[in-house]
C-alpha cells in the first residue's frame, strides 16, 4: 500500500514538473519572427496593472534576430545596423535563433539574455543624439556586434 501512495506521489511530481518547463516555449512560439526592418503598431496596447485594465505606449517595434552557426551560419545580429530619431520610443523585439545569445546596449543600460529559440523584448525612449554599440557578450569576439545611430 505504502508503494502505491509513493509512486502516486512521485507521479504526480514528475508531471508537475514537466508542465511547469514546457510552458516556457507555448508563449514564445506565438511571437512573430525577426525582421530587418521596424514595423508600426498600434500606438497602445492594453495591460493589466493591479487588476485593471490600462493603456501603454509601446512605441515602434523594431525586431531583431540574433543568428549563429546552428541556425543561419555566422554570428550575426540582423540588422546590424539600426536608424532612429531623438525622442523615438522603441520596442525592440529579440529573438535568438539556436543557441543563447544577448542583446546590451551598454551605456543605454540595456542588458538582455535570449535562451536559444527565445524571444524577449525591452521598450526604450532615446533621449539623446549619438553612436551605441549593441553587443551579444558571449559572441563579441566572434563578430556578433551592431550599433545603433540617433539623430
Amino acid at each position: 500500500m505504502h508503494r502505491i501512495v509513493l509512486f502516486s506521489i512521485m507521479a504526480v511530481v514528475i508531471s508537475l514538473a514537466l508542465i511547469s518547463c514546457g510552458g516556457e516555449a507555448t508563449g514564445s512560439e506565438t511571437v512573430k519572427k525577426a525582421s530587418p526592418s521596424p514595423v508600426p503598431r498600434a500606438p497602445m496596447d492594453e495591460e493589466t496593472i493591479d487588476g485593471e485594465a490600462a493603456k501603454v505606449d509601446r512605441g515602434t517595434e523594431v525586431y531583431v534576430s540574433m543568428q549563429d552557426p546552428g541556425g543561419s551560419g555566422e554570428y550575426i545580429y540582423d540588422p546590424e545596423e539600426l536608424n532612429f530619431s531623438v525622442g523615438d520610443k522603441i520596442t525592440f523585439v529579440v529573438e535568438s535563433e539556436s543557441e543563447f545569445h544577448t542583446f546590451t546596449v551598454e551605456d543605454l543600460g540595456i542588458d538582455m539574455a535570449v535562451a536559444g529559440g527565445g524571444v524577449d523584448e525591452v521598450t526604450y525612449t532615446f533621449d539623446a543624439a549619438g553612436t551605441y554599440e549593441f553587443i551579444c557578450i558571449p559572441h563579441k569576439e566572434l563578430g556578433m556586434v551592431g550599433k545603433i545611430i540617433v539623430n
